[in-house]
């Protein structure tokens, strides 16, 4: 009969604890981010760095963007909620509409870029990857942005709000909702 070497059976171990650990250890990466509802539902006072202004607007950090809170189509109501159904329209449709209501209004509204959107991603949630206490009636869908794919000219850019990604792949004849942004850089006259 052979014996086994004490050393050998204590690496093996040791081996075997360590591959455990890490096992374990790693579970957290896997896990999903919770449901933006849920995360937000709690916390009705948390605005991520928004300022909430009249009119149905927002605005992070001082910059020269506000936001509608609500997408196109659908009217803010002071009970913190949005009214209506967003409208949903092709790139050339969004864009135009953007246009009219800029020139009817006086002021410098238009769709947000890509990296406009990008930037008021909820990194802590998922589903939508919005903060719910800024934008109330934001739904999981492709919204247009204003940019459009370097290379083919019939493609647009969206964002996907179940994560807050971006793609450069949506035919620009699909309808989808979009948001809108004044942009107090612009002047109109």
């Amino acid at each position: 009969m052979t014996r086994i070497p004490t050393q050998f059976i204590i690496c093996r171990s040791l081996i075997l604890i360590t591959i455990c650990s890490l096992i374990v250890t790693s579970c957290d990466y896997f896990r999903t981010p919770p449901d933006c509802s849920e995360f937000f539902e709690k916390r009705s006072a948390l605005l991520s760095e928004f300022s909430l202004r009249s009119g149905g607007l927002a605005n992070r950090g001082n910059n020269p963007l506000d936001w509608a809170r609500c997408p196109a189509g659908m009217q803010f109501r002071a009970s913190q909620t949005c009214s209506g159904e967003s409208l949903t329209l092709s790139f050339q449709e969004a864009q135009a509409y953007a246009q009219e209501l800029s020139e009817k209004s006086g002021q410098p509204i238009r769709l947000p870029t890509s990296d406009e959107m990008a930037s008021i991603t909820e990194k802590s949630c998922i589903n939508p990857a919005l903060n719910l206490n800024v934008f109330p009636s934001s739904d999981i869908d492709n919204y247009w942005t204003s940019d459009t794919n370097p290379s083919r000219a019939r493609l647009g850019c969206a964002y996907y709000s179940y994560q807050g990604r971006r793609s450069c792949l949506e035919p620009k004849e699909l309808p989808h909702p979009f948001f809108l942004v004044v942009d107090r850089n612009l002047q109109l006259f």
